[in-house]
């Protein structure tokens, strides 16, 4: 590294080349960052040069307006779901939801009737994790004071239970009966035999 000296001989070109090498923010034009403005004189320096032209693109004024428009035609569909879900009255997950909110002692829900009501989830055929997040979702809209029906678009993502889930479950629960089976009579023949 090269060591300035200082002297009173130094001339305003001088000065003026020893700063341009010291500084980085005294780049040129040719630099790939671009343009960089002279330092201030006798202010704090700073090692990031300070671009006078930004040179990043502009969006097209067009294809934002149209981005805004989307995104505003999104929202008002997210709030009209909400108002309105599409749900059966009969729909086993927006009647949970109904049972969660009547349980309810203002945000608050004991622990027995959660229970109750996880065991009426496993009758209606909702898995115990989405009848928890019906639960959450519902006490969460109680504690800031809004009717369930605002959370009817995030309830409408929990899977609906089908009955291919209840029936695969009956052919698991034979499948174990006729294996008992199977074992017993091998026990049999091995006592007897």
């Amino acid at each position: 590294m090269r060591r300035r000296e200082s002297s009173p001989q130094r001339g305003l070109e001088g000065g003026r080349e020893a700063a341009r090498a010291d500084n980085p923010s005294a780049r040129d034009a040719s630099h790939p960052r671009g343009r960089a403005e002279a330092p201030r004189p006798g202010g704090p320096r700073s090692t990031f040069p300070r671009l006078v032209e930004d040179e990043r693109p502009r969006p097209d004024p067009r294809a934002l307006r149209v981005y805004r428009q989307a995104a505003a035609q999104e929202t008002v569909l997210a709030r009209e779901t909400a108002r309105d879900p599409s749900f059966a009255p009969g729909d086993p997950r927006w009647r949970f939801a109904r049972e969660v909110e009547s349980a309810l002692e203002g945000s608050v829900l004991p622990f027995e009737e959660r229970r109750r009501l996880l065991s009426l989830a496993q009758r209606f055929g909702i898995r115990a994790f989405d009848a928890n997040l019906i639960v959450a979702l519902v006490q969460d809209r109680a504690r800031r004071g809004e009717p369930v029906e605002t959370a009817a678009a995030t309830i409408a993502m929990v899977p609906v239970a089908t009955g291919a889930n209840q029936r695969l479950g009956q052919v698991f629960a034979a499948a174990i009966v006729v294996a008992m089976l199977f074992d017993l009579a091998l026990i049999a023949w091995l006592i007897v035999g």
